[in-house]
């Protein structure tokens, strides 16, 4: 901070006070201090140079109001010269003499001066000394007096440290910030006037408490989801896994699958989509993926105990996949069955021989086995009985949810774990577990085979696809998100930046539902609509706004460009966009240049936030209501397929 002089050569030399003669009857004016000079130059007035805009834009400083009312008429307002005081009341002051010798200067004869009072002001005095809030001085907490402690050692130190959390002299300019400066932003300065000046000087300074508070969540969270699930194969295609893994027909066979490569350096796609990636299959019934869970339930309906006859095992199957040559398929159509049933039999699992919740009353098993219950508490028969050959038995296979589409199979517990699935050990048949919950995790579905994770729309914006991902984000949020909360404040920046992920993601699962997706790609650029509107808002302040607009344009579409890779997705970034655009306009602080201008920009208000809810409306009523299942186009906007699995869906695919 610099201080100029605002005062004039005839302020500093021509004002002067001539002091008469001293009285005969003194008096004390030892408060009062004295100069050998008559330049006046009040110790007490200070001058203003805490103007940003003038120190910036016009490279001077502004004087206080004081200085300048002393520029225009050296005045003291009822108060009396000492020069007009009769002698006889007139105060002298016992003041040290300041002698000139004759020794050091010896033809200049002893001469004693005489300083003259000069007025200082008293606390109680009425001085305006001008207030500005554009730059406003760090808190001197050292000026609190502390009873019997010295202002040494620690207590130095916790004050410079209060000294720099509390200074805010690096605020936050409209229409040029951190990007603004960096892409060489400058204000106008004949748009500077008197009404501009004071509409800056009364924004607030914000603390950018949010960035700090979103960043360490989104960076824990990257660090537990990869001590947890570990690291995917890194690169742009998919791995293929292959070992000897022992299968249903109790051989140990070759087994094969492909999983796809992620190429920001983190967890597997499944395990994303269980930490709550944004995963349409997961907060709503959707049709494709339950049409194909239905199918297999009704295969599994018509399917039966297939019993090996050298007494090795069991496993539930469909009739063709049952071998005859060293097979029995157990079904009740051909054998005696229970209460003339059609449906079953079930390995492992009858309604005769289960105690907990038991077949009886009411409460009697229907005849389709994909409404059947866990059995809990199972009776087992003694020796085989005739009828009760799939319960004496053993089980070599039971459900296992593998994929991310819900799939299940009855495989061997080995061939499970081995495809990453979920090998559920309590049940006998697929019907009776939910793949779908198993897949999404997180808060389990209240209706099984009801999606109800709507809450992925905001959980997304915390989980990263891997270490170079969050490495970005953080990067964008310390350098743009940061300053501009410090000129929004971090309310209107979590409206914003929640806002905008939420519509950018409510958009991805309807364009995209298939693709799982994390990231605060949304809110990224929504504050990248915030800067636009920034720009707009204060055009008339800027030079160049065309420019200013072009340049962030650019960096737009550099964005949009980013968005075509996996894991990033470019509705989110459009729809975004939009409504960090629609939010900006409503919530952004502004000035006005007229009334005119200043009811413009309330119906601009007005009219932004009826769009922005008109448009989440739409939204939900696409993804709830009118679901889109289907659009080829769609997906060249989210991804071009530069390699032939570029873009495929993020499944695991069994090879053999």
């Amino acid at each position: 901070m610099h201080s100029r002089s605002f005062a004039p050569a005839s302020v500093a030399e021509d004002y002067t006070l001539t002091t008469p003669a001293a009285s005969a009857t003194p008096h004390d004016l030892s408060d009062v201090p004295f100069s050998l000079s008559a330049p006046f130059t009040p110790a007490y007035i200070e001058y203003d140079s805490t103007s940003l805009i003038d120190d910036v834009f016009f490279d001077v400083a502004t004087p206080s109001p004081t200085i300048a009312a002393a520029m225009r008429a050296p005045k003291w307002p009822e108060r009396p010269r000492l020069s007009d005081l009769p002698e006889e009341v007139l105060p002298t002051a016992a003041v040290r003499p300041v002698p000139v010798s004759s020794k050091i200067y010896p033809k200049i004869p002893e001469v004693e001066y005489k300083p003259e009072p000069i007025w200082i002001p008293s606390e109680m005095d009425e001085v305006d000394r001008g207030e500005t809030t554009w730059r406003r001085k760090a808190i001197d907490v050292s000026a609190v007096p502390k009873a019997d402690e010295p202002a040494v050692g620690l207590r130095r130190i916790w004050d410079k440290m209060l000294d720099t959390a509390f200074d805010n002299s690096d605020r936050r300019q409209l229409g040029i910030g951190a990007l603004g400066r960096c892409l060489n932003r400058q204000w106008r300065r004949d748009r500077i006037d008197s009404d501009i000046k004071k509409q800056l000087d009364d924004f607030s300074d914000h603390r950018p408490y949010f960035t700090y508070w979103v960043t360490v969540v989104q960076i824990i969270v990257c660090i537990v989801s990869i001590s947890v699930y570990g690291l995917a194969p890194v690169g742009f295609g998919r791995t293929q896994q292959e070992s000897l893994v022992l299968k249903p027909s109790l051989a140990f066979e070759p087994v094969g699958y492909q999983e796809p490569d992620n190429l920001w350096i983190g967890p597997k796609s499944a395990a994303l989509i269980h930490l709550g990636a944004k995963y349409a299959p997961c907060m709503r019934k959707d049709k494709p993926t339950w049409d194909k869970i239905y199918k297999n339930r009704e295969i599994e309906n018509h399917s039966a105990c297939c019993i090996r006859n050298d007494g090795s095992g069991c496993i539930q199957s469909a009739q063709e996949n049952c071998n005859d040559l060293f097979s029995t398929w157990y079904s009740w159509r051909d054998f005696l069955p229970p209460n003339n049933r059609t449906r079953g039999s079930v390995c492992g699992q009858d309604p005769r021989s289960c105690h907990r919740p038991a077949s009886s009353g009411a409460n009697v098993w229907p005849d389709d086995l994909t409404k059947w219950p866990i059995c809990k508490d199972v009776i087992k028969p003694e020796g085989a009985r005739n009828g009760l050959e799939p319960m004496t038995c053993d089980l070599i296979g039971r459900p296992c949810c593998i994929g991310i589409r819900g799939e299940c199979i009855i495989t061997t517990r080995e061939y499970c774990q081995f495809v990453n699935g979920y090998f559920h050990e309590e049940a006998t048949l697929c019907s009776q577990v939910s793949c779908m919950d198993e897949v999404c995790g997180m808060i389990s579905f209240l209706n099984p085979n009801v999606p109800d994770q709507f809450y992925r729309l905001w959980t997304s914006i915390f989980l990263h696809a891997g270490i170079v991902h969050c490495v970005l984000t953080v990067i964008l949020q310390m350098f743009l998100m940061r300053d501009l909360e410090k000129l929004a404040g971090p309310i209107r920046i979590a409206v914003i930046y929640i806002g905008s992920g939420i519509g950018g993601n409510l958009a991805s699962a309807i364009f995209s539902p298939d693709r799982a997706e994390v990231g605060p790609a949304g809110s990224q650029l929504g504050l990248m609509g915030m800067l636009f509107v920034e720009v707009l808002q204060s055009w008339q302040l800027l030079q160049r706004p065309w420019t200013s607009l072009l340049k962030l344009l650019g960096i737009f579409i550099f964005l949009i460009i980013i968005g075509l890779f996996p894991w990033v997705d470019n509705y989110a970034h459009i729809f975004g966009f939009l409504f960090g655009l629609l939010l900006s306009f409503a919530l952004l602080p502004y000035v006005t240049f007229g009334e005119f201008d200043r009811r413009r920009k309330i119906a601009t208000i007005i009219i932004c936030l009826l769009l922005a809810a008109g448009l989440l409306a739409t939204l939900i009523v696409l993804f709830y209501v009118t679901p889109i299942y289907a659009c080829n186009a769609c997906e060249y906007i989210n991804c071009i397929p530069w390699t032939s699995d570029f873009c495929k869906n993020y499944e695991i695919l069994i090879t053999y």
